[in-house]
């Protein structure tokens, strides 16, 4: 039971000092020089893609709800009609992906990078978007009902009822 226990607080360590680490990568906008930590990652429920590298995938209608996705690089990706629901998603990067009626109701969405994203007719129900930059994103049509906002930053963002969101607008669309 001892030795259970000391392998799994190593493992847990490691983990903790690899996402450590990882952070670093999560906002860089130089992904010729960022290494995958996790090649094991699969695209299925209740995953774990922790630290995962995968710029540009093509992920349409996948479903990966209950995952943890904590500093994962889905620059770019094609995740329309993907269900990512009650995921752990924080500090990832989604700058400029695709993410047109996905499902992230529930999600935890702190400090992701959402940047220039496609997120028309998103179900985003209950997510919490807590320091989240959605700058350029498109939220046309995006359910929010029951999102937390909190330091969200919305500048130039396209508001759920079609205006542009202003320069300066966090937490709520100016």
């Amino acid at each position: 039971m001892k030795s259970l226990l000391n392998r799994t607080i190593i493992a847990g360590s490691a983990l903790l000092i690899s996402g450590f680490f990882s952070y670093a990568n999560a906002w860089t906008d130089d992904v010729a020089s960022i290494k995958d930590v996790n090649t094991l990652c699969k695209f299925e429920p209740e995953t774990q893609c922790t630290s995962s590298v995968r710029i540009g995938a093509e992920l349409a209608g996948v479903d990966m709800n209950g995952s943890s996705m904590t500093t994962m690089r889905l620059d770019g990706a094609n995740l329309q009609r993907a269900n990512l629901s009650n995921s752990i998603l924080q500090m990832s990067n989604f700058k400029g992906a695709n993410m047109m009626l996905i499902n992230l109701e529930g999600a935890h969405m702190h400090a992701v990078n959402l940047q220039n994203a496609n997120l028309m007719l998103a179900n985003m129900k209950k997510v919490n978007l807590l320091d989240a930059d959605l700058r350029g994103a498109n939220l046309k049509g995006a359910n929010l009902q029951g999102a937390i906002l909190i330091q969200a930053k919305l500048d130039n963002a396209t508001w759920t009822d079609g205006r542009v969101c202003a320069k300066g607008s966090v937490g709520e669309c100016l």
